[in-house]
C-alpha cells in the first residue's frame, strides 16, 4: 500500500468511523461488594479471627488491670463491627478484603476476559459501549464461600443496599 493509499484510509476512518474495522466492546467485571463481605465474613479469615484476637487481647488488658488499653480494644472491636455492618448491609468499602486475594485478581479478570473489576456502586456512569460483566460470585469464590453463602449473595441481588448515609453507627445493629 502507498503512502497516499495509506494515508487515505486513515482519513477515511478518522472521517467515516463506520468504516473502521469492529472492535469488541470494553468489558468491565463489576461486582456486588456486599457479596464479597459476607464471603470473607464466613471464611477462615473472617471476623471470627479477628474478633477472637480483639478478645484474646483484652483478656489479657484485663488480667494486667490496664483499664487504657481495654477501653481502647473496646473501641476497636466496635467500630470493626461498625465497619463490617457497611461492608455488609450497605455499599462500604471492601478493598482491604479483596487485598487479601489480589494475587487470584488476574485470573478472574482473563476467565471472564474483562479489562478492570470494580464495584458496581462505585460505577455511576458506562457508555453503552462498555459492557459490564457480574463477577461478584467469582470474587466470593475466592474466600471459599459455601453453597450457603452462594444461595444469600442470589438473593441480595433484588434487594438495594442500605443507603450509606442511613446505616446507623451502633454496633449492636
Amino acid at each position: 500500500m502507498s503512502k497516499f493509499s495509506a494515508r487515505m484510509f486513515v482519513l477515511a476512518v478518522l472521517c467515516f468511523p463506520a468504516l473502521a474495522p469492529a472492535q469488541a466492546p470494553c468489558r468491565i467485571g463489576v461486582f456486588d461488594s456486599r457479596a464479597v463481605a459476607i464471603a470473607w465474613a464466613q471464611s477462615k479469615n473472617g471476623p471470627t479471627a479477628q474478633f477472637r484476637q480483639f478478645r484474646a487481647d483484652y483478656d489479657q488488658a484485663k488480667q494486667e488491670k490496664d483499664e487504657k488499653l481495654m477501653k481502647e480494644l473496646e473501641q476497636q472491636a466496635e467500630w470493626a463491627q461498625i465497619r463490617l455492618h457497611q461492608m455488609a448491609f450497605s455499599t462500604g468499602p471492601v478493598g482491604d478484603l479483596l487485598a487479601i486475594v489480589k494475587d487470584k485478581l488476574p485470573g478472574i479478570a482473563r476467565q471472564e476476559r474483562v479489562l478492570a473489576i470494580v464495584s458496581k456502586w462505585e460505577c455511576p456512569y458506562t457508555d453503552p459501549k462498555v459492557e459490564l460483566v457480574d463477577v461478584t460470585l467469582a470474587l466470593a469464590k475466592l474466600f471459599d464461600a459455601s453453597d450457603d453463602v452462594a444461595k444469600t449473595i442470589e438473593d441480595m441481588k433484588t434487594q438495594p443496599p442500605v443507603p450509606f448515609a442511613e446505616l446507623p453507627l451502633d454496633p449492636r445493629m
